[in-house]
């Protein structure tokens, strides 16, 4: 009898392994991804890595991935529980194991170190090149990505010098319609610098990503470059990636660089100072020259939205979009002197649609010209526009493709709705947040409850809902007489109403050490970045 039981209890045993065996639903999926070897030998790159995701009874998500020239393992973990942060388990990994590609490998391999394996296989490239020098560490790499998940599905998986990886094999950062998507362009510039961007470092001491305004100009006691001069553009990567300007229209639908309507600050228009960038054509300021913060005259011209596209990519930069639609002018007594249909004071609602519409406008021509030169993963918009006001202007495929950085303006008094819309509806196309604030007391920088949950200020609140930056402008005077407006007129701040050029104070403010500054002082803003990321913890 006891047989009979201790049979059936096998039997059992092996029928329910049998059930469960079979009723494991496993999906494999492979996909392409080129990695910049300069990306994760760069010592700044974060070298955290592994699965996330959910696991049943019995389940497994592995990941592998190859090096597609020598079809060589470079990566191997795996998980077998449920993970919500990053973990894997790695496999030791004997060189004769993993074939010919492996020669530069250490004898027992830990499969989790991809930048061994990889400096490795690099160095194998080295042998079969015949134009030399070769460079280690540099170039690009193709590889292979191969997913498995066994009752179960992975959440993201995070591989250095390749970034946040999808169950679909995409960038899990970006819009599946975004150009940075595809892991095949997880090596090209653009990726690398927007995802630079929409990963801050909280484990740093400081963690800026500095936006040079209007590029880098007025250096020299004032004998610098020009603003938005191709040669401000260019010196931009003394610094940064990232490139911050103006563009505005013409009045025959030309799009123009420039931060002020007013001609005479900036070139050397000779005109009447009523003479406004939007009223004119485009013949009538092309051959005007710009001038430097001194007021000296330079050689070198405005440039279009086009022109603007093309150093871009030559100089490798991308470009937060502030667009300057038409506002009205007004006397030191509040009267309006100019563009007065765009007064609200006097139209109202109608007036509000005219700068709406201006600001459509401009926008539309912009992403329709970096589309025509397959550009526009270039570029991220500042919008003070909800996800829904756009979406009246553009096509939700339009929307998909582009970049945006929302402008939490101080006088919204939603501006807690319009950030939970924007994420709810568009956090993938999301880049970072403008968080305007001026000095210590700003309501943004007070402590507040949202839903139950107590945050320190408004840049916690953008960072813990999206993950994302925020952002400010340390504004610095023009020139002597103060800071200058989009219609050239000058003002002095005082600086205890106005403290964003306090970049201390900026540091003390929490969360303040991952902002996004836009700056036209980036020598000071990387030094201050530089010292505060030395510092003990």
């Amino acid at each position: 009898m006891g047989y009979l039981k201790s049979k059936n209890s096998i039997c059992n045993s092996m029928l329910w392994l049998f059930l469960l065996f079979f009723s494991l639903v496993t999906r494999a999926s492979e996909y392409d991804a080129t990695m910049s070897m300069r990306e994760l030998f760069n010592p700044y790159t974060d070298m955290e890595n592994g699965i996330k995701g959910t696991v049943q009874l019995g389940g497994k998500i592995e990941v592998k991935i190859f090096d597609k020239s020598t079809n060589t393992l470079v990566y191997h973990t795996y998980i077998i529980s449920t993970s919500t942060t990053f973990s894997g388990t790695a496999v030791n990994y004997t060189k004769s194991s993993l074939g010919s590609g492996a020669t530069y490998y250490p004898n027992v391999w830990s499969s989790k170190d991809i930048k061994i394996a990889l400096g490795a296989i690099d160095r194998k490239r080295y042998d079969v090149v015949t134009t030399k020098p070769y460079h280690l560490f540099i170039n690009n790499i193709d590889l292979k990505v191969l997913i498995t998940e066994v009752n179960a599905e992975m959440d993201v998986c995070k591989i250095p010098g390749i970034g946040l990886i999808n169950r679909n094999g995409g960038n899990a950062l970006f819009h599946p319609n975004h150009y940075c998507y595809d892991l095949k362009h997880a090596a090209d510039f653009v990726t690398r610098a927007w995802t630079r961007v929409k990963e801050p470092r909280m484990d740093w001491g400081a963690d800026f990503i500095i936006a040079t305004h209007r590029g880098v100009w007025g250096d020299k006691l004032g004998a610098g470059n020009p603003e938005n001069s191709i040669a401000a553009i260019r010196d931009t990567k003394l610094y940064t990636d990232v490139l911050e300007s103006d563009v505005m229209n013409t009045k025959d639908g030309e799009l123009i660089i420039s931060h002020d309507y007013n001609l005479k600050r900036l070139s050397d228009y000779s005109g009447s100072d009523e003479d406004y960038l939007y009223n004119m054509n485009k013949n009538q300021i092309k051959n005007l020259h710009l001038r430097k913060r001194n007021m000296d005259v330079s050689e070198y011209k405005y440039l279009t939205f086009s022109d603007m596209i093309d150093a871009l990519k030559q100089y490798e930069l991308v470009l937060t979009v502030d667009i300057k639609e038409i506002r009205s002018r007004y006397d030191k007594n509040g009267n309006c002197i100019a563009a007065c249909e765009y007064d609200v004071k006097q139209h109202g609602e109608a007036a509000k649609q005219l700068m709406t519409q201006s600001f459509m406008n401009i926008l539309k021509k912009c992403i329709e010209i970096a589309e025509r030169k397959n550009a526009l993963q270039y570029l991220a918009f500042k919008v003070n526009y909800s996800y829904a006001e756009l979406n009246q202007y553009l096509t939700e495929e339009q929307m998909s493709k582009t970049l945006f950085m929302p402008v939490i303006h101080p006088d919204r008094a939603n501006y807690l709705d319009f950030i939970d819309t924007w994420i709810r509806r568009a956090k993938k196309e999301l880049v970072a947040w403008q968080t305007n604030f001026r000095k210590a007391g700003d309501p943004y920088l007070t402590r507040f409850v949202r839903y139950g949950v107590s945050y320190d200020n408004l840049l916690y609140y953008v960072y813990e809902n999206s993950g994302l930056r925020p952002g400010i402008y340390p504004e610095e005077p023009a020139g002597q007489r103060g800071v200058a407006g989009r219609y050239g007129e000058f003002r002095m701040k005082d600086s205890k109403d106005d403290m964003r050029g306090d970049h201390y104070f900026l540091m003390s403010i929490p969360y303040g050490k991952i902002m996004v500054l836009t700056t036209d002082r980036p020598d000071v803003c990387k030094a201050i970045n530089s010292l505060f990321s030395n510092m003990p913890h």
